[in-house]
Formats: structure tokens, sequence, C-alpha cells
């Protein structure tokens, strides 16, 4: 049996692998994200009412001529009562203040304008206490100060993530106004959630585990179904193609050929392939012969109909073609006129006249190797530039002009191998059409022809 670097077993277990890390990679992604999602939803709206509850109990005339007097009044002492009440029974707060943010600079840039404390902190514990004015130094970091000064201007409560050395909270902030609908200070709540990362990750590892397994599951009894109905099948088949090639090979007698298929009890695709490549070969039988004989005439014709029987490159006839199938506008044309080939007829003979040709012809296929090259009279030839030719053409142009420079400097060559030709070259413009851009590059060409004259004189 043939061996494979890929049997397709074994690329159908690997792709039911591959699809069971996607799939449970995607649907723990999502799940995680939507569990996430709806448990800072929750966060968020247990903050939103602390907020709204407490900032409805705060008197905002009162506690702006608080902050610009710094002295407690008595409605301040009983907002501070109350809110000491709300993180005595709410024991994942972390912090309930008020601020009024100064400025974006590292240090002194928030004003402390009500704190919230525990019981044993305001009481016992008093060393720490924020009181009304106190002025931060670098409790707040430039980000979270400009966060306060978000929601000063918002109409909604802002929530953020920020992580400290006690661990990470959850904060909501919103603006405390006063009667006249101005922002006077920030109330905000720190919500401890440092375990929530915990029970997320929790989360997401038995949705991990409970996808995995209904995949492995899955895989199994796929692999199964697909080897009795797929790779079985086809590894048949494939054995009985593989012995008729092998029987076929170097076969004269094309009535031998023959083709043993597997029997298949399944009435499926796979049968009807069977079926599709024992009628083939039928085919085969009668139309091998035919077919190559046809090829090898068409072949032939077509080889001796485009192509030029001294250089080998495309004829007159090849560019009449390929020019009336252009349609694109990036596109340019090369004139080249082989020098001296008259004198070199005359003095040397014919022959020596069509080595010069043929010396001209390799080079220019070797310098313009990415576009078609055609003999178009008995010393002129035409390169229709597209793409890496388009873009580099005056390089390759004067790639071209040295090595002719070259062979006339070298006076070891015979006169025919010093191969000299004039090249014009002229690209699509507006208004042109194939006939015009060919006449500017011929204009070109008779204008280089000219000048390498009058160098010479």
């Amino acid at each position: 049996m043939t061996k494979h670097r890929r049997p397709l077993n074994r690329s159908i277990t690997i792709g039911c692998v591959i699809f069971l890390l996607l799939l449970s990679v995607i649907l723990s992604i999502t799940n995680l994200t939507l569990h996430r999602n709806f448990v800072y939803q929750d966060y968020q709206t247990y903050i939103t009412d602390i907020l709204n509850y407490t900032k409805s109990n705060i008197d905002g005339d009162d506690l702006e001529e608080c902050i610009k007097t710094e002295t407690e009044s008595e409605k301040y002492k009983k907002t501070l009562l109350f809110m000491d009440g709300l993180i005595n029974n709410y024991h994942d707060i972390h912090y309930f203040y008020a601020i009024l943010p100064l400025n974006t600079n590292e240090t002194g840039n928030v004003m402390s304008v009500l704190s919230a404390e525990r019981y044993e902190d305001r009481y016992e514990n008093t060393e720490g206490n924020l009181y009304l004015g106190w002025i931060s130094e670098d409790e707040f970091d430039v980000n979270t100060v400009k966060i306060f000064f978000e929601a000063m201007n918002s109409d909604k409560t802002i929530f953020f993530e920020e992580k400290t050395e006690w661990g990470t909270d959850y904060t909501g902030a919103i603006p405390i106004k006063n009667s006249k609908g101005e922002s006077i200070a920030v109330l905000a709540v720190d919500i401890d959630i440092s375990f929530i990362n915990q029970s997320i990750w929790e989360y997401a590892g038995v949705n991990i585990g409970v996808i995995s397994l209904l995949g492995i599951i899955f895989i199994i009894i796929f692999l199964v179904w697909s080897r009795h109905n797929i790779t079985k099948p086809i590894r048949l088949l494939e054995e009985s193609a593989v012995s008729f090639v092998d029987h076929s090979s170097g076969q004269r007698d094309l009535d031998a050929l023959e083709f043993h298929a597997p029997e298949f009890k399944a009435d499926n695709e796979i049968k009807s392939l069977s079926n599709a490549v024992i009628k083939m070969t039928k085919d085969m039988q009668e139309y091998v012969t035919e077919i190559i004989s046809a090829e090898e005439l068409a072949a032939n014709m077509q080889e001796l109909a485009s192509h030029d029987a001294l250089t080998g490159v495309r004829n007159k006839a090849a560019y009449d073609a390929e020019i009336k199938s252009i349609t694109d506008t990036k596109v340019g044309i090369a004139i080249i006129d082989l020098n001296n080939l008259k004198a070199i007829n005359d003095k040397y003979g014919h022959d020596k006249g069509d080595i010069a040709i043929k010396n001209l012809s390799e080079m220019v296929c070797d310098i313009f190797v990415h576009s078609p090259v055609f003999r178009i009279g008995g010393d002129e030839f035409a390169i229709i530039l597209r793409n890496h030719d388009y873009d580099y053409c005056k390089n390759l142009v004067n790639k071209l002009n040295k090595r002719f420079d070259d062979f006339q400097k070298d006076d070891t060559l015979e006169p025919w191998d010093k191969t000299s030709a004039a090249i014009g070259v002229a690209f699509f413009e507006e208004g042109d059409d194939m006939e015009s851009l060919f006449k500017r590059a011929d204009q070109e060409m008779y204008k280089r022809k000219k000048e390498m004259k009058e160098k010479m004189k």
C-alpha cells in the first residue's frame, strides 16, 4: 500500500483536534467575556445604587459652603455619620468618599471633602483619618485624577478599575451638584473585587473542561464513522487506482487497459466516483491515441506559426496578435534595431549576419526576462514592457547599452560578435493607441541610431 506523508486518517484526526481546540478557546473566551460582563454589570448596578442613595442625602449647597470655608456644618456631620453607617454595613466597600479634583499634577492634586470611616477607624485608630480640606500628596495618580475630572463633567456614573497594594478595586464616581446644577465635588466608592478574577478563572476552567469532554466524545464518534464511511472506501479506491496505473505504465495495447474497482455497498459519492473512474478509463481507451496525435500536431503548428525560426523568439504575427489583446494602459514598447547588419552580410556573408541577429536576440531576452520579445523584421525586435520591466525600464536600457559599449571595446571579438543596436522606448499616454505607441518608440529608436552614428564620426 502507498505510504503518504499526510494520510487522510491523520489529517482528519488533526483537523478534529484543531477544531476542538479552536472551539474550546472560542466558546471559553465567549463564556468568560459574557460572565465577566455580567459580574461587572451587577457591580455597576450595586455601586450606582449606593452612590445615588448617598447623593440623595447630601445638601449640595451646604456642602459647597463647607468646601469654601473648610468648616464642618451640622448637615456635613450628619452626612459623615450616614456614610459611616453604609461602609459599616457593606463590608466589601474599601473606601467611600467625596473629593474635589484640583489639578493633574503628580502631587497635591485632590482635596478631601467627605471620607467615610469604619467605627474602629473613626473613633479608635484615628491616625489615618481624612478631614475636610486635606490635600493629597501622592495618593492619587495622574490618570485617576483625570477620571475624576471626567466624572465632575459627566451626568452619569463613571466606572474604572484600579490595582492597589491592598488588592483590586472597582470604583464608581458621580458628580455632586449644588442647586444651580454646578458640580462641586465627586462622590466615589471603591469596591473590593480581588476575588472576582479568581472566580472568573474558576468558571472558565469548568467551561473548558465540559467543552473539551464533549469535544473528545464527538471526535471519537466522528473518527469511527469517518473511518468506516470515508477513509477506508477511499483507501480501497486508491489501491485499485494505483494498481491500474502500475499495470498501464508502458502498456501499448490500449484494449488491455482495464480498471478493477472495489465493491461498495453504500450508494454514495465514493461509489459514484468509482463508477466515474471506470467510465473515464474506458473513454481513455477510445480517445487517447487521437488526443496525443492531435496535440502534437497542434503544438508543432502553433510553434511554427508564432515563433521565428532563426532566433526562437516570437514573430511578427505573434506581435500583431499580442497588441490586439492589450487592454491595460500600464504598458510600454521598446524597439531595437541591429546596427551594421548590411555591412556584415556584404563583407562576411549572411551566415555571419544570422549570428549577429541571434546574438542580439539572446542578449535582449536575457535582460528583458519578464517581457515578451518579438522579431518583427530582419534586424528589428520589439518588446512589450509590463510589470517589472515596465517599472525598471530605464535601468534595463542602460544595462543593454553598456553591454553594447563593452562589445565595441573588446578587440578580441569578431565583427559579427560586436553586437550593437539602437533602442527606443515609449510608454502609454493619454490618447495613445498601440499603433501611435509603436511609432513613438520607433522614432526614439531612430533618434538613438542617429546619435550613435554621430558619435562614431
